[in-house]
């Protein structure tokens, strides 16, 4: 076991008012957090008219997400209202009816026989990406944070679009992504508490966010018809196609899905890599293990889809690095009716908010809550994880993420090829900070010195 406490944002010593809230909320949803929270099981509060609560119990966890999910499936207006002009009513951010049958129409699509297929897109495009990073001097820096971005959006864009797809391309689809999410309100108030319209909140991007969503739409119709062209069958356009021409989906309705999965794909992962050869790098003792079962398992040959099950104990470093740093820190919901939880009254409109930041942290449900300890993953010491609603880095019940599978198949295959051939040290006296928007990632590229195993 490490004695590795990786970084996070500081803890107040008491809750903050409503003003200094709205104030760390806009710079850094992480920032608002005193450190009762990681003891409690259940909050509330209110400002002006919308009532907030806070599931922080795995038993509640479990009633919102599954138990009693019919009534908190609504995203809320901030997330609908930030992600609409690029998707929609996609899968993502849609309820009811429409929800329904877009998870029916996607569900075939990640089948454990689609993932094997995907998973030759994800090897040979990490094998080929790792030949840059080959050329490199020994000690050469290189920007960790952006290098996956890159790496998973040439993953993320020839399974969605075929192998045609070039890396100019995906750093096209890439920069045009970054410009939609820096035109999305950092923390609309206004939509987030319920207020009038007229109260005065964040600055208005509308204007913005469509022109940034049309322009990821223009790209994606131009390669949606290449790979039309190219007559790429396995492909996740080509199954979109059959459900276009036979009339079940319009045109726009499969590039929003396919935006959907594009953005819900490559930045989580992106992280996630970035976070766990970050955590490697602090500790020899797990980077050895890691090399250990890197070279017993695939030794000089290529990777493939059965390797991913005998992958355990870079899977327990995954696991942990989603523990400490989920990609989506905050889950929220809406309760569509009246409810009572815990003996208080949930009223229809309200906020329900679940944050894996706390939950992955909490001081009642963890060992050791904030140190790095891959072990605790391990089939061996299954006493170190407690109830699974309280690890959720995929959410959980009907909503649990749709890529699941496909997420843990590609950072586990992507971060074990890493191990085979390279070893990552971070530079001197450097800080590593976190980030956290919309998403949670590394503050900053990560830069970190490459060098040959």
């Amino acid at each position: 076991m490490t004695d590795f406490i990786p970084p996070y944002p500081k803890r107040h010593k008491k809750t903050l008012g409503p003003i200094d809230m709205l104030k760390h909320i806009r710079r850094d949803v992480l920032s608002i957090w005193p450190e009762d929270a990681f003891n409690k099981q259940f909050m509330s509060f209110k400002i002006i008219n919308r009532s907030i609560f806070i599931a922080n119990h795995p038993d509640v966890v479990r009633y919102i997400l599954s138990t009693n999910h019919d009534n908190y499936q609504r995203k809320n207006p901030l997330m609908r209202k930030a992600l609409q002009p690029l998707m929609g009513d996609a899968l993502l951010i849609s309820d009811g009816a429409a929800w329904e049958k877009h998870l029916e129409l996607l569900v075939p699509m990640f089948s454990l026989q689609k993932i094997e297929q995907y998973c030759e897109v994800m090897i040979e495009t990490t094998e080929e990406h790792l030949q840059q990073w080959a050329l490199l001097s020994e000690g050469d820096t290189i920007a960790v944070f952006p290098e996956m971005i890159q790496l998973t959006a040439k993953i993320m864009c020839r399974i969605l679009f075929g192998r045609q797809v070039t890396a100019e391309q995906a750093a096209q689809v890439v920069d045009r992504f970054a410009d939609y999410r820096a035109s999305m309100e950092q923390m609309d108030i206004n939509s987030f508490f319920g207020l009038p319209s007229w109260v005065p909140g964040s600055k208005t991007s509308k204007n913005k966010s469509t022109q940034a969503a049309k322009a990821v739409h223009d790209l994606f119709d131009t390669l949606i018809a290449e790979a039309e062209e190219s007559g790429e069958s396995t492909s996740l356009v080509a199954q979109f196609v059959q459900l276009r021409n036979n009339g079940t989906l319009t045109g726009e309705q499969m590039r929003n899905e396919l935006a959907m999965l594009f953005m819900a794909g490559h930045e989580s992962t992106a992280s996630t890599l970035s976070w766990a050869l970050y955590l490697v790098s602090q500790c020899p003792e797990v980077e050895n293990d890691l090399h250990a079962e890197v070279d017993a398992i695939l030794g000089d040959r290529s990777a493939t889809f059965g390797d991913v099950g005998d992958l355990i104990y870079t899977r327990a470093i995954l696991d942990e690095t989603m523990r400490l740093y989920p990609s989506f820190p905050m889950l929220l919901r809406e309760a569509i009716e009246d409810d009572v939880i815990r003996k208080r009254e949930v009223p229809a409109g309200s906020i329900m908010i679940i944050v894996p930041w706390l939950l992955h942290r909490h001081q009642q449900y963890w060992d050791y809550p904030d140190h790095f300890i891959p072990e605790r993953f391990l089939e061996e010491d299954p006493e170190l994880v407690p109830d699974p609603f309280a690890y959720i880095p995929f959410s959980a019940g009907p909503r649990a993420c749709l890529g699941k599978y496909f997420g843990i198949a590609q950072t586990t295959l992507c971060l074990a090829i890493i191990g085979q051939f390279f070893r990552l040290r971070t530079t001197e006296n450097q800080v590593v900070e976190t980030e956290c928007r919309l998403t949670l990632r590394p503050k900053g590229d990560l830069p970190m010195l490459i060098s040959l195993r």
